[in-house]
């Protein structure tokens, strides 16, 4: 192909913040708040007109995990607050049980509220927020990131920080620093699917639960009907067989996720997380334009299986989809630390731990149609400092889904309640060595512990007390996958 030589010229640098946190999704609302609140001088670049990240662009919902199967909350501090902030504010009816029976809990939100809500707490810790802008590169000087090249209305600029932590999701600014990375799965490059979450409204809930008792035998685990009567905000997983028949007559496009999965949200709408699209790289904007076509067009496909098959859903309709198709997966780092399986499964702690995970290992099958999930709650991890530390840079931390991390691991890591907690991790350690004026591995790693504790990030062996909720202790700990195309390859190992 042709290329074209551009002019040379000179980039106006536009700030010198202590941090920059480039990405406002949950790892990066995490991280900001977390570190302005400890006075650092802190600016977070987005480049949509609103933060939230896959929690309002991608309208991913609910959030997973905050609880192990004990009803233990091991998800606690900035993301913690933030549920209690978005309950008070009726945009989110809290931490609820699952009636997948996989999850020990789940928490539904209202994503227009959620935006708001994030730009409040943003504003109250004194991030400076700069929005429509899209990072483009980074200039890197004796192993540290000197600048960061941002592009949007106002041109081409740049950004000067002392400290950077890339909660882009793509590792956006750790790849542009020349760091090394692995494209999903080691071995082949394979990658999670992506899917595009919609939302749906005038569904009838009562006729829904009346339908799902006269039809439990099509739902996962056969639920019983005070499981249905019971649930505050239903959880509805199963159909395969009802799927794979769409499938053959063509009334579903065969690529669609085995089973529908839904979730109800506040205001009485629902949540559908059914679409699916294999091999498409989220960093290749051509991938991202055709799933943007094919994932619009199984939405119409899925709304209208649901109102054919679904009682409850005869006079319902579409609210909205995402803005942007969800991609699971991407670059992982490679860090000092590689997050694995292992580590998961066996609930490891460590000596540089700064957040925990209780979620499942999911792996959304990159090829075929049967998922992986193993079941949230059974073990709590910590994750590791040295998994944010991209190798050869010293003053730029990663969090988020691209941290260093195996493609199994990472099925645990990704989801939102994990990423807000590690983006807290991530920005007290950013506050705590741009106090010190060291590098990102010159930091006490006790002391980063300690005052991630004061600021009530759960941690193990981390001596505070715990928080039990005995409605969110999970019945069914023993799930088969029936009618959802779920299977455990580790269960032998638990």
């Amino acid at each position: 192909m042709k290329q074209i030589i551009e002019k040379q010229r000179e980039t106006k640098v536009i700030a010198t913040p202590d941090v920059l946190v480039v990405g406002s999704g949950p790892a990066g609302i995490g991280a900001a708040i977390a570190s302005a609140r400890m006075g650092a001088k802190t600016l977070l670049v987005e480049k949509y007109g609103f933060v939230g990240g896959n929690m309002t662009v991608a309208m991913v919902n609910p959030m997973f995990t905050f609880h192990d199967i004990n009803g233990r909350q091991v998800i606690n501090g900035i993301a913690g607050e933030f549920v209690s902030r978005m309950v008070a504010d009726g945009v989110s009816a809290g931490h609820v049980t699952d009636m997948t029976f996989d999850n020990a809990s789940m928490t539904p939100f209202d994503p227009e509220g959620c935006k708001v809500l994030l730009f409040k707490m943003l504003e109250e810790a004194g991030v400076q927020i700069l929005l429509h802008s899209l990072v483009v590169g980074a200039q890197v000087e004796k192993g540290k990131v000197s600048a960061v090249i941002i592009e949007s209305k106002s041109g081409r600029e740049a950004i000067c920080p002392r400290y950077v932590i890339d909660c882009s999701a793509d590792a956006d600014v750790a790849v542009s620093a020349g760091a090394d990375y692995i494209a999903g799965r080691k071995e082949d490059g394979a990658m999670q699917p992506a899917t595009l979450y919609f939302r749906i409204g005038g569904v009838d809930n009562l006729d829904l639960r009346r339908w799902m008792k006269e039809n439990r035998n099509l739902l996962k685990d056969d639920p019983t009907d005070e499981e249905i009567d019971s649930q505050k905000a239903m959880a509805f997983l199963g159909l395969n067989e009802l799927i794979k028949k769409a499938v053959e007559t063509g009334e579903l496009d065969d690529e669609v996720a085995p089973r529908i999965l839904m979730y109800e949200l506040p205001h009485g709408q629902f949540s559908v997380n059914t679409t699916r699209l294999q091999n498409v790289d989220g960093t290749n904007t051509a991938d991202l334009t055709r799933a943007e076509v094919l994932l619009r067009k199984q939405v119409i496909q899925i709304f209208h299986f649901l109102k054919r098959h679904i009682g409850g859903f005869e006079n319902s309709f579409i609210i909205d989809s995402g803005i942007q198709v969800g991609i699971r997966e991407t670059r992982h780092i490679v860090g000092d630390y590689t997050l694995s399986e292992n580590d998961i499964l066996n609930g490891t702690a460590f000596y540089d731990g700064i957040a925990c995970g209780t979620f499942a290992i999911d792996i959304h099958p990159p090829y075929g149609k049967q998922q992986i999930f193993t079941g949230s709650g059974k073990v709590v991890y910590e994750i590791p400092y040295r998994c944010l530390l991209p190798v050869g840079l010293d003053n730029l931390l990663v969090a988020g889904r691209c941290i260093s991390a195996t493609h199994i691991a990472f099925g645990s890591i990704r989801v939102m309640a994990t990423c807000m907690a590690m983006g807290q991790g991530a920005g007290v350690a950013a506050a705590l060595i741009a106090q010190k004026g060291i590098s990102t591995r010159e930091i006490d790693t006790t002391e980063l512990r300690q005052e991630l504790l004061r600021e009530k990030q759960y941690l193990l062996n981390g001596e505070q007390e715990d928080s039990i909720n005995e409605a969110l202790i999970l019945k069914r700990k023993n799930s088969n996958g029936k009618n959802a195309g779920h299977y455990n390859p580790f269960l032998k190992r638990e």
